[in-house]
């Protein structure tokens, strides 16, 4: 039933209260708090059917290493650049 909603608004350009009642149940808003100079609020999202939807941070998602034959003899390499501290 979710899936079927969400389809009706794929190419949707604008976020209207009609497409927000059909996707979203409730929405919880935490208090903010400052975290190193920064004032950082949660809020939590619990969409029709499906519940709060939870997405890792890309910083913890591993990167593989990639080469690539682009033409004959020449490769290119990406690998993610190794954090300094």
């Amino acid at each position: 039933m979710f899936l079927s909603t969400v389809r009706k608004y794929t190419r949707a350009k604008k976020l209207t209260p009609r497409m927000v009642n059909e996707l979203i149940d409730h929405i919880e808003v935490y208090q903010a708090e400052k975290i190193d100079w920064e004032w950082i609020q949660k809020l939590t999202i619990h969409y029709n059917c499906i519940g709060a939807l939870f997405i890792p941070d890309t910083d913890s998602l591993p990167v593989p290493d990639v080469t690539v034959n682009t033409r004959r003899g020449v490769y290119v390499t990406y690998e993610p650049a190794q954090n300094e501290q």
